[in-house]
Parts: structure tokens; C-alpha cells; sequence
């Protein structure tokens, strides 16, 4: 398995097996990598593999990758509240990735917050963050 099908498969399991998360979405059907349907309802998360690099100073293959993981909402304070979720899930928290060991747990090292406009030009609202991750293949 690749490691972005493994590192796909990793964030969706941890995001949708978080109750706290999942209660403020429209269950585990909105959580989403890389992009989320046109007609999805809101409210939602995205997660997407923002960078990757390679480390060739080991005997073995790692890679420090960076993820990012949003909360979109109509309301602004809702999406906070998904932010906030997402971020108890996964920072410093671990992350099994099928095929690599984790060398660092995935931890918040910036916030994003963004506002966009839906085809009716309603206010579509984002906050999120992006995730450091460092991985070896085992």
C-alpha cells in the first residue's frame, strides 16, 4: 500500500472514530481526504496531505510529512468547535500508519483560518490546522 492510501486510511479512521467530532458533523459520512463532494451538506471536515519529504540520513526510509485538516461550517463558531475536536484527536496523539512506525506523533504546528463563499455567496467558514508527522517505513 502506498503510504498515501496507508496515511488516508489512518487520519479517516482516527477522525471518524471520535465521538466528540462526529456528533458535530452529520456523522462519519463527513469526513473527507482531499476534497469534499460539491453537493456535501454542511457541516464537514477535509484532511489532505499538505507536504511530504523524504529523510535519506537513515538505513531506512522516512518521511516528515505535513497534514492539514480543517472544519468547514456556515457558522463560524461551529466551526471552531470541529477544529477543536479534530485537534484533540490528533495532536500529540498516536497514529497508526499500516506499514510505518510513527517517530513522531502528528502535532499542531500552525492554525488556518479562512473564510469562502459558496455558490450563493453565503459565507462558508474554515478553521483547522497543519499537522507535523514523522513516519518510518518498517
Amino acid at each position: 500500500m502506498s503510504v498515501y492510501n496507508a496515511l488516508g486510511s489512518a487520519l479517516y479512521s482516527k477522525l471518524t472514530g471520535g465521538t466528540a467530532l462526529t456528533s458535530l458533523l452529520f456523522g462519519t459520512a463527513s469526513v473527507y481526504n482531499l476534497a469534499a463532494p460539491f453537493e456535501a451538506a454542511y457541516d464537514y471536515v477535509i484532511f489532505n496531505l499538505q507536504t511530504g519529504l523524504e529523510e535519506n540520513d537513515t538505513a531506512h526510509r522516512v518521511k516528515d510529512l505535513t497534514i492539514q485538516v480543517r472544519g468547514y461550517s456556515t457558522q463560524l463558531s461551529k466551526a471552531g468547535s470541529i477544529d477543536a475536536a479534530c485537534d484533540a484527536l490528533l495532536h500529540k496523539q498516536p497514529l497508526t500508519v499500516t506499514g510505518w512506525a510513527e517517530v513522531l506523533t502528528p502535532r499542531r504546528v500552525q492554525d488556518i483560518e479562512l473564510i469562502e463563499y459558496d455558490e450563493a455567496n453565503r459565507p462558508i467558514y474554515t478553521r483547522g490546522g497543519l499537522y507535523d508527522l514523522k513516519i518510518e517505513k518498517v
